[in-house]
């Protein structure tokens, strides 16, 4: 009777405290290795067989070594499962997940290492009823000849702890012309995953004893830095604004701390500058400065600066005739401003036409900024933006290959009304005021038209702005007033 309630007893207990670790493991949504159910199981079923040995006549077909050993294996089982619910429950979940602290594996196995040895040396002396001393004296001489024999493994042992407050799995280092991504802190060395992909084995030893850099220690964002060389011509202050414009609106550089270009040396062929800018992901650094790199060459391109080579051949260069698309002239027919101007005005037009590329994501204009230019879209695509009051922007519409826009600020020289962004790699043609001040000064009644057709794009813009309750204004108001800008922007004589 007494067997059949131990028994019964045991099995419950063991049911219980099984199913309650595992509802643990659901509800904190991390999962026991399949090795936890086995050696759960093992014990039981060793338990089992002593309380069976202790209450029937198996007792007596086991001898006393057998039922002490099966007694001192169930015990270092239990063990073994009892600090594996602890580095799970509390240092995994608790420490790591909760209170977001980092133990290093490392560490992690010393501490469980060192519970085992100690419940080991408990076990031996209650089961087997050593004498203390008999199993410390061993201890110690075998550890001390260990120790003497793996100096060398446990300084790396002891360097590796040391480096888990400073280490972690995930952060990117340098050392020397090694750099790469920390995969894996053992006890005997640190794995480094490089840019190649390959894996570069440090002992701790090294590490610890050696400087190295660790860009994810501490605040994650770091500061990349660009250098690149400006034609004299060019002057500093616009070179300086051309380059912080290509830092604009780029993913992955934050806008705190913000971003600054220095002039930095008057070399021998160049006027030196450095782009300074922040990102938070360094694993991202090298694809950014790229992105930053292609965006300089672009700008300067279209801002007429020249990045110069370091020669001192002397050349002559003649300047080479200003080419427009093929179907340039086709589009500029189809624009509304445009179509009233005879073929000479037209051709005119063409040949003051500039050809710019602008990269997927780049700004083209700032709603707000300054501008006397007009762009027709000749390849690509980019949408419209609106600001709100609260500082968002809203789409209000996309522009397409034949599409234009600036007219306004090339006109009359009013600010931009909206911001326009590259959807995709796109190729635009500008005109600026000066290239079209002489068709008006030929043709002062253009105005009138030019005012009627800008009066319409506007009252689109209009209805998109943050005052949607607004009234619009007549439309007739409106290009009256446009056609009486256009004539003071450009100086043009008033009709009688």
């Amino acid at each position: 009777m007494e067997f059949i309630t131990g028994f019964a007893v045991t099995l419950s207990l063991s049911a219980g405290i099984y199913f309650a670790i595992r509802f643990l493991a659901y509800k904190r949504s991390f999962p026991l290795p399949h090795r936890f159910d086995f050696l759960w199981v093992t014990a039981t079923l060793l338990t089992l067989l002593i309380l069976a040995a202790q209450y029937t006549s198996l007792q007596s077909a086991l001898s006393a070594r057998a039922l002490s050993w099966t007694t001192f294996i169930t015990f270092l089982l239990f063990c073994y499962l009892g600090i594996f619910i602890m580095e799970q429950f509390i240092v995994e979940y608790l420490l790591v997940m909760v209170l977001k602290l980092y133990v290093a594996p490392p560490l992690r196995r010393a501490i469980v290492m060192f519970i085992f040895a100690i419940a080991v040396v408990v076990g031996m002396q209650r089961i087997f009823h050593m004498n203390p001393w008999a199993v410390y004296a061993p201890t110690g001489a075998i550890s001390l000849g260990i120790g003497i024999a793996l100096k060398d493994a446990f300084g790396a042992f002891f360097s590796g702890l040391a480096l888990t407050h400073i280490v972690h799995i995930g952060d990117w280092i340098n050392l020397g012309d090694r750099e790469g991504q920390v995969t894996d802190i053992n006890w005997a060395r640190t794995v480094l995953r490089t840019w190649e992909n390959t894996h570069l084995f440090i002992p701790n030893s090294q590490l610890n004893s050696g400087i190295f850099y660790n860009y994810s220690y501490g605040d994650p964002r770091q500061r990349c830095r660009m250098e690149v060389g400006a034609a004299y011509d060019a002057p500093p202050q616009k070179v300086k604004g051309v380059l912080l414009g290509c830092v604009q609106n780029v993913d992955g550089i934050l806008s705190s701390p913000s971003p600054e270009a220095l002039l930095k040396a008057y070399a021998d062929s160049s006027i030196n500058y450095s782009i300074n800018f922040w990102v938070s992901d360094f694993a991202r650094h090298r694809e950014i400065t790229s992105e930053v790199a292609t965006r300089i060459w672009y700008a300067f391109k279209r801002e007429g600066v020249e990045i110069p080579f370091p020669i001192r051949t002397v050349h002559l260069v003649q300047d080479a005739p200003k080419t427009k698309p093929p179907e340039a002239e086709s589009l500029l027919s189809g624009i509304e401003l445009f179509r009233m101007l005879s073929l000479g005005e037209k051709q005119m037009v063409l040949e003051r036409l500039l050809r710019h590329v602008y990269l997927k994501g780049e700004l083209v204009v700032r709603e707000n900024n300054p501008g006397s230019s007009f762009f027709i879209v000749h390849k690509g695509r980019l949408e419209v933006l609106k600001s709100n009051p609260d500082g968002s922007q809203d789409v209000i519409g996309e522009l397409h290959s034949g599409q234009f826009f600036g007219e306004l600020s090339l006109l009359t020289g009013e600010p931009r009304s909206a911001t326009i962004r590259a959807l995709s790699d796109s190729e635009l043609l500008r005109l600026e005021k000066s290239d079209f001040k002489e068709i008006l000064e030929k043709h002062p009644q253009l105005s009138e038209k030019l005012a009627e057709a800008v009066s319409s794009r506007q009252a689109v813009l209009l209805k998109h702005s943050s005052r949607k309750d607004a009234a619009l204004p007549d439309a007739r108001e409106g290009a009256g007033a446009i056609s009486r800008k256009i004539r003071e922007f450009f100086n043009l004589k008033t009709r009688a």
